[in-house]
């Protein structure tokens, strides 16, 4: 089980140098609105001196009209791991990744489901996962019928990519391969708060999961097993309550 925030010790908040946190659930009210505290913290970590960068399964666009909005310096990880940009005003980074296996696997569903699989509008702005809705058949039925895809229900919406990507060997791939300012893991806080975040939970030492009331037992169970620590407040506020801890702890 996770440990409680608060047990984020002085001399861990004084190392952290950057914090990569999730979107959806995690910087967000929860009934998906903009979280005021959450967007207040991110700024306050900022002013702090720790980089704060975005690993989201929204597509890049939408994070950097954001990363603008919270005048963020960090990198911006979409599409849960299949798009990154070092900076938000740098080139979008070649991971190699394809979208054609996520395309495929797509139609083969509609074929499958007739009627019943639904894309999301912002299909147009992605490029390399498909999203989209399940309508009438239960969700577990579908995923049975997946082929050589990976799949995520991130609790807003169901993603398909193809496999070996994820938000956590993206960021290590940051840190690592391409020396992002000369962090470490070691110095990287990862905030999340669902299914889609776990391989960030998995890959780094420090990692803090926020609770979102839209998940079911199951997928919150699954989260919990390797987050490292956890908020007491859902969505933005823990968010909020987990950054104002750290800032206090660092002496900011």
């Amino acid at each position: 089980m996770p440990l409680h925030y608060k047990q984020i010790a002085p001399e861990l908040a004084r190392r952290i140098r950057l914090v990569m946190t999730d979107v959806d659930g995690t910087l967000t009210a929860e009934d998906g609105s903009q979280s005021p505290a959450a967007y207040q913290a991110v700024r306050q970590l900022e002013q702090c001196g720790i980089i704060v960068g975005f690993v989201s399964g929204r597509h890049l666009p939408n994070l950097e009209a954001l990363a603008q909005q919270l005048g963020i310096s960090g990198p911006i990880i979409a599409e849960n791991g299949g798009v990154a940009k070092l900076k938000p005003d740098g080139e979008i980074l070649d991971l190699g990744y394809s979208r054609e296996p996520a395309l495929k696997e797509l139609n083969r569903l509609k074929q499958l489901f007739p009627g019943a699989i639904r894309e999301r509008e912002d299909n147009a702005e992605r490029l390399i996962d498909v999203v989209f809705f399940i309508d009438g058949i239960d969700r577990e039925v579908v995923r049975e019928q997946l082929g050589d895809i990976q799949y995520y229900d991130s609790g807003y919406v169901l993603h398909l990519m193809e496999r070996g990507i994820s938000k956590g060997r993206t960021l290590l791939r940051l840190l690592n391969e391409m020396g992002y300012q000369g962090l470490s893991p070691k110095e990287t806080v990862v905030i999340g708060d669902s299914p889609t975040d776990i391989s960030l939970f998995e890959l780094f030492q420090y990692s803090v999961l926020i609770p979102n009331p839209r998940l079911t037992d199951g997928q919150r169970r699954s989260v919990q097993r390797v987050a490292g620590y956890v908020s007491d407040l859902p969505c933005g506020d823990g968010f909020a309550e987990v950054a104002s801890h750290i800032i206090t702890a660092r002496g900011c």
